[in-house]
């Protein structure tokens, strides 16, 4: 058994994997009547199981260390694992449990001895890892609970000023306490407030224009009919077919997939914000549902968004024959701009005609989730680098509206102090510069014709030298 468990989910032997779904589906009272289903393998670990539950139902402490795969009826195979089953073995169960909780004693026992020390034989435990690294990770970050995480999160408000902040440097912070500074979804958020309508506010929230919403609201006050026409804009929208006209093999693979969603999402806190909801969860032809996307994380600049959740509608003759053709999908929260959101949309409804098109039949949903969430992280990673990008720009924009405004004054022949001054020695440079001025006072013209004019004039000087800051002169002479 400590061979078995040593060895990651991943690299179980096939054939081995093959022979356990072929006995779990053989045992199971609807999996034995099915000529294909999926199946979820993950370790025995990773199960959860309350005691408000049913018997025989599951669910998962992380799904992301759930494995998917079909398993289809091979009634040999099934036979010849049935001749090695030894009908005289009798299970102590209340025994075994007792043995059980005795070798969590005694490996608890074992890890507080060996904290600092892994043996040979430390048995694998994915969750117990899992916990691990995030507590590492947590101590490395800080948990802003200490005094010097408190510290930094206190100064994190203020502001520190060169003091030679200048009138254009006060004039550009009172421009930017100005801009609204909070991240743009919660912006958006309190823009859709003020729709009246309420189907075109439950579009938004799913990505789409308040002009594309407005368009096709007017008729109408569903949300989900607007909702498909505007999904399917760019594609082949399916038409309406009778309940009666459904594929049997279509309705079977309903069920099965719904089966395998509940398994993994239908026992979930109902007050948590990120738990996966159900149309019906009594009855198993409804397969609409709204589910979590656990593999996304928002940046840091979205502060606390509401959960990534990615909805599903098939029923109601939205989309008759899912799964041969791609069910009505939109996706909500997370943190992300309606503009990403639609974005987002555009490339999961392609992901989806191409999954209906190269494997019709096959369910969908288990993919799409975790496509999802890889795409939602490269969209993130695109806006990290067009808001780096815009602001290399804008420096680069303002370096070169300071660089025009000091060739401009020096071909006037004036000068006026810069907004800021990058060195000490640039400082006092200014000031140099600033006292020659008021020494020489108005430069000769050299224009041959007014040399000798301009000798028999008087000699004047400039006293409008730009020098507003007496200080200046007073540092360079000191």
């Amino acid at each position: 058994m400590n061979e078995v468990s040593s060895i990651p989910i991943d690299d179980l032997p096939k054939d081995s994997v093959y022979d356990m779904m072929q006995i779990c589906k053989n045992n199971s009272i609807s999996g034995c009547k099915l000529a294909s289903c999926k199946m979820v393998y993950t370790p025995h670990s990773n199960l959860k199981k309350t005691f408000d539950m049913e018997s025989g139902a599951v669910t998962y402490h992380n799904t992301r260390m759930c494995r998917y795969a079909r398993c289809d009826k091979d009634r040999q195979r099934v036979k010849e694992l049935e001749k090695t089953k030894s009908a005289d073995i009798k299970v102590d169960y209340f025994g075994e449990m007792k043995a059980n909780e005795r070798r969590i004693i005694e490996r608890k026992k074992r890890m507080r001895n060996q904290q600092n020390n892994d043996g040979d034989d430390a048995i694998y435990d994915p969750i117990l890892d899992d916990l691990k690294s995030s507590k590492m990770k947590a101590s490395r970050q800080g948990d802003a609970s200490s005094g010097l995480d408190a510290g930094l999160l206190s100064l994190g408000g203020i502001a520190i000023h060169d003091h030679h902040t200048t009138t254009a440097t006060i004039n550009e912070e009172a421009e930017d306490s100005q801009t609204d500074k909070r991240p743009l979804w919660i912006q958006e958020e309190e823009g859709r407030e003020g729709e009246p309508l309420k189907n075109v506010r439950f579009l938004r929230q799913r990505g789409y224009s308040s002009s594309e919403a407005m368009a096709i609201c007017v008729s109408t006050k569903s949300c989900i009919s607007p909702l498909k026409q505007l999904y399917n804009a760019n594609g082949a929208d399916q038409a309406s077919v009778s309940s009666t006209d459904v594929p049997e093999e279509v309705t079977q693979s309903r069920i099965e997939e719904k089966e395998v969603l509940l398994a993994m999402f239908g026992f979930v806190d109902e007050d948590d914000e990120a738990a996966a909801t159900f149309s019906d969860m009594d009855d198993e032809n409804k397969l609409d549902c709204k589910l979590p996307i656990t593999s996304y994380e928002p940046p840091d600049r979205y502060g606390s968004p509401p959960p990534l959740m990615l909805e599903v509608y098939v029923d109601n003759n939205v989309a008759p024959l899912y799964p041969n053709r791609p069910p009505v999908l939109a996706i909500t929260g997370g943190g992300l701009p309606e503009a990403r959101l639609k974005e987002l949309t555009k490339r999961i409804h392609a992901e989806a005609l191409e999954r209906s098109t190269e494997e019709p039949g096959e369910p969908q949903i288990f993919n799409l989730i975790a496509f999802v969430g890889d795409t939602a992280c490269d969209i993130v990673q695109e806006e990290t680098l067009e808001l780096e990008e815009e602001r290399k720009k804008k420096v680069a924009e303002k370096a070169a509206a300071d660089e025009a405004r000091r060739e401009a004054q020096k071909k006037d022949g004036t000068t006026s102090k810069p907004t800021t001054f990058t060195s000490e020695a640039e400082r006092r440079a200014y000031a140099m510069e600033v006292a020659a001025a008021a020494a020489h006072g108005v430069p000769v013209s050299k224009d041959d014709g007014n040399k000798k004019a301009a000798a028999s004039a008087p000699k004047k000087y400039n006293t409008k030298t730009g020098v507003s800051d007496r200080s200046l002169i007073d540092d360079l002479f000191s």
